[in-house]
């Protein structure tokens, strides 16, 4: 299944990906949002296990090619996680670097959260990333995720969010201030 949104088009990330996503995974400037970087045998690792989840789930993560371009710009979508103790699903995203802050992570977010809600139907989707990763926080305020609470996953802490096809779930705890976590 391939996925569209205004400027990007998705594909279901596999093994054929290897050799592009491979150089971004082992980009610092990416480790250091991702807890570290990935060795080659490590995202060929990772991309068997999302052909394996799109084969058992139907979703996972896709590669994003930018219409206009071509070009590979991020790999992101839903896959199922556990994340502070909970079986969720969860909407990840990972833009290339050189293409920070042209709005393809919300975009794909937006998109992978639609199909979730939509074609899935999901009743509750989660994020979480690093509480220093203050790009990423904008990206989840701009999806309309609501602050759940502090967890440590893989090792280390983050801060994870929940909403429902909605919006965010109701009374739930605060948020905390960016860079707090």
């Amino acid at each position: 299944m391939s996925i569209r949104s205004a400027r990007l088009d998705a594909v279901p990330l596999g093994p054929a990906h290897l050799d592009a996503l491979a150089p971004v995974m082992a980009d610092p400037r990416v480790g250091a949002t991702m807890g570290g970087v990935h060795p080659r045998e490590r995202v060929a690792a990772m991309l068997a296990a999302n052909a394996a989840h799109q084969a058992a789930h139907g979703f996972g993560y896709w590669a994003w090619h930018e219409r206009a371009t071509g070009a590979l710009v991020a790999r992101g979508g839903l896959r199922h996680v556990v994340v502070g103790g909970r079986a969720e699903v969860e909407v990840g995203w990972l833009v290339v670097p050189e293409r920070w802050g042209e709005g393809f992570a919300t975009e794909l977010g937006a998109a992978a959260l639609a199909h979730g809600f939509g074609a899935v139907g999901l009743q509750r989707i989660v994020v979480y990333t690093l509480p220093g990763n203050a790009r990423s926080r904008r990206v989840v305020e701009k999806l309309g995720f609501a602050y759940e609470r502090d967890v440590v996953h893989a090792g280390l802490a983050h801060v994870l969010f929940a909403r429902g096809p909605d919006g965010p779930p109701a009374g739930g705890p605060p948020r905390p201030p960016a860079g707090a976590g």
